[in-house]
């Protein structure tokens, strides 16, 4: 009998938040699943689309990506396309927020994460050839401010370390890691701490903050009039909405807070036993404690990563918010329908036991259905620039960029050569020049970066034998397999294989 009472207390609060998971998105199809799949050892051989017309080109991609962005369940996506070291065509597909249904156009902004790290580093390499920054001595000799705490390879990190990640510094960014896990040029790790460094090199010995001294040695010699690392003015009204689905950043909150809340129990209860002499809290005393423990984690949170991602806390705390008011609006129904069951539900299931029931029940649905719900993120903003990841930038821009990265105009000729150079092996047909990766292929080495932020993903690669690459961006937390994707029927051949085998996709 109480099993079937509880049964019942479920299918009435699913009746009443079912609704609540009407419009909700599809799983991926099978058709999604092989779309994403690793290209066959077929397609590896076919010739880079080079040589075809830029129209012949063009005219399949404008068939392909709406497509691809249906089948993957993207809302938006900008693309640009290099052919003879130029860019021959931009588009914008899909839109910027599910809700405003504004279009995305050439000139939509989105977060491209990473590819910040390669823009950051092309700036330090400007500061080279002005004599300010140089690429093989210790960098310690740059600083009047020590950065890294002293240690046994401290004084050997070089720019050309940090470029190439092969510092040994680690990607452990919250809290941010200073420790360095091996001799300097040695090995390869990917780190997020070594563009912090890059960072706070360029603004130590420029004066100037990151965002000032791109905008001086690439934004404005490149003609990049919608790229920004804090999202500033101009470029704030062309910015597109990331979408995630909302059951992340509910759980990065719900975590942490339900960690703090026993915590405060398994202190708080004793303390009630001896003070008032019983082990029951009443629900005021609830209520403080949910309220203490959900400011506990705001606080945490914010500390651990509100400098670096901002948006991230914004996000989080309109997360729990929201959740909270449900809960809050679930409760009180439950109230209600549990005060006017029948009186022969209370003789064998009290109805203390009911609330408990039914409080349990809510959390487990408002979590599912925050799994089942994908929709656009705040623009929130980005105060303070970080080469880790908060670039903001067009499709036409960051073209821009990659054509200058694999034929530079603003270095010399020896810094333009080593910067697609091997400087350390990265594994199997990968290795990393100064900034961007290098796939080696039977079509020749590409250069490329990728960026994974909360709700964007992206990607650009560049031939520079060939002078042809693309620049895909997506306003999607699942967006990697349509931008890569839609990259690879750009550019054809063995265009991303290895980037997307090294990646683990």
């Amino acid at each position: 009998m109480i099993k079937f009472k509880i049964l019942t207390l479920l299918a009435l609060l699913a009746m009443v938040l079912g609704m609540a998971a009407c419009g909700r998105r599809a799983t991926p199809t099978t058709t999604e699943q092989k779309q994403t799949a690793m290209p066959t050892e077929g397609a590896l051989e076919a010739p880079l689309r080079w040589s075809e017309p830029a129209e012949t080109v063009i005219a399949d991609l404008q068939h392909y990506i709406p497509e691809r962005m249906r089948e993957g369940d993207i809302p938006g996506l900008a693309i640009a396309l290099i052919h003879d070291g130029k860019v021959v065509w931009t588009e914008g597909f899909g839109v910027t927020n599910t809700m405003t249904r504004q279009p995305v156009t050439p000139e939509t902004v989105f977060e491209v994460a990473s590819n910040s790290k390669v823009v950051a580093t092309y700036t330090a390499l400007r500061l080279i050839q002005q004599g300010k920054l140089s690429l093989d001595e210790s960098l310690t000799t740059y600083l009047f401010d020590p950065w890294l705490p002293p240690s046994e390879y401290g004084d050997q990190i070089t720019l050309r370390h940090l470029a190439s990640h092969s510092s040994g510094l680690t990607d452990n960014l919250f809290p941010v890691d200073k420790s360095i896990a091996f001799e300097p040029g040695s090995d390869f790790l990917y780190s997020g701490v070594g563009a912090l460094y890059v960072q706070e090199a360029i603004e130590q010995v420029t004066g100037q903050s990151l965002e000032d001294a791109a905008r001086d040695a690439v934004f404005e010699p490149l003609g990049m009039s919608l790229s920004s690392f804090v999202n500033d003015a101009p470029v704030k009204p062309y910015m597109a909405n990331g979408h995630m689905r909302y059951i992340l950043p509910l759980l990065a909150f719900v975590i942490p807070f339900a960690a703090i809340l026993i915590g405060i129990g398994l202190l708080g209860v004793p303390i009630l036993r001896l003070s008032t002499g019983s082990w029951n809290p009443t629900w005021g005393m609830a209520v403080g404690a949910c309220v203490v423990a959900a400011i506990l984690t705001l606080l945490i949170l914010f500390l651990l990563a509100g400098r670096a991602l901002p948006n991230l806390v914004l996000l989080i705390t309109l997360g729990a918010a929201g959740f909270a008011m449900a809960f809050m609006v679930t409760c009180l129904m439950g109230q209600q329908i549990i005060v006017h069951l029948p009186a022969a539900w209370y003789e064998s299931l009290p109805q203390r036991t009911l609330h408990i029931v039914w409080t349990v029940l809510s959390i487990i649905v408002l979590l599912w259905l925050s799994g089942l719900i994908t929709g656009p993120l705040p623009r929130g903003p980005s105060p303070e620039p970080s080469a880790i990841g908060s670039l903001r930038t067009s499709a036409p821009d960051l073209a821009a960029f990659l054509i200058e990265l694999a034929e530079p105009q603003y270095l010399s000729k020896d810094t333009a050569v080593q910067i697609r150079t091997p400087q350390v092996s990265a594994g199997r047909d990968m290795s990393w020049g100064l900034g961007p990766g290098i796939q080696h292929g039977k079509q020749g080495d590409a250069l490329w970066q990728n960026g994974q932020t909360f709700g964007f993903r992206s990607v650009m690669v560049i031939y520079p034998e060939y002078g042809m690459g693309v620049v895909v961006l997506t306003n999607s937390d699942h967006g990697f397999p349509v931008a890569f994707d839609v990259a690879q029927r750009a550019l054809s051949g063995s265009a991303l294989s290895s980037i997307r085998a090294w990646l683990g996709f």
